[in-house]
């Protein structure tokens, strides 16, 4: 037990594999599935002060690692219960304005990836296990100037879904979280190769969330524990929103 005086123990002894651990969202998971007794494989592109029991350092637009990776980390840490499909970019920009590289960068970390981690992670999942993917409201009903991050959090809403209902049946429940904005450092750093101040930007943002906010990355993290746990049982191909009440526009 990694916290005994953490009144919440969901997670003892389960294994979670954690993608995009390094970023805003991924940190949270990491610290409140530890909190819980989980297991931890982390993995992203760069980990450095991450405190888990196992991680992997690697490039999600590498096809061999994620196909590879699920199986590493049921031989690292004992087996595999819980896959959380994090990792993600925004690309922004009308059509018009991106490029191929744009294209394949964002399907392959968007889609691509969580598709391959799936797939090699089914199979090696027991009745209970749990993939949690993170979507997005503009995933559900888009928003201006983002075509390639739209269509990418779309796609992988639309795989969620269908996953969810064929993988029922092995008792594998897959659902996913659909954020709106979240202050993580890729939002802040969007905002700085904009020319925009993060802080001023981030404060007009709250301005337009009617709850007065947008997300933490605690937030987002707790809805995925949710949706990680037994308590979320009876939920199967769902896309849950977490917006602070703001809709898409």
């Amino acid at each position: 037990m990694k916290n005994s005086q953490n009144k919440s123990n969901r997670f003892v002894d389960k294994k979670v594999l954690i993608t995009g651990a390094a970023g805003g969202i991924g940190k949270s998971l990491v610290k409140f599935f530890r909190e819980e007794g989980a297991i931890v494989a982390a993995t992203d592109i760069k980990l450095s002060k991450i405190n888990v029991e196992a991680y992997f350092e690697g490039d999600l637009m590498n096809t061999s690692f994620c196909d590879n990776l699920p199986q590493k980390v049921e031989e690292k840490i004992g087996g595999l219960d819980i896959v959380c499909n994090n990792a993600g970019i925004i690309t922004r920009g009308k059509i018009t304005e991106t490029t191929d590289e744009d294209y394949s960068l964002t399907m392959g970390i968007n889609v691509e990836a969580p598709f391959r981690i799936t797939r090699a992670s089914i199979p090696l999942m027991k009745k209970g296990g749990a993939i949690i993917n993170t979507s997005s409201c503009w995933g559900l009903r888009p928003g201006p100037n983002h075509p390639l991050y739209i269509m990418s959090k779309a796609a992988l809403a639309s795989l969620t879904q269908t996953l969810g209902r064929d993988h029922a049946p092995d008792g594998i429940r897959i659902n996913a979280v659909c954020p709106n904005e979240v202050d993580t450092p890729m939002l802040r750093t969007g905002f700085k190769e904009r020319g925009l101040d993060p802080l001023t930007a981030i404060e007009s943002l709250n301005k337009s969330v009617p709850l007065g906010r947008i997300a933490t990355p605690d937030d987002i993290a707790k809805v995925i524990l949710f949706l990680a746990s037994d308590e979320a049982s009876y939920m199967c191909g769902s896309l849950v929103e977490v917006n602070g009440g703001k809709p898409v526009i």
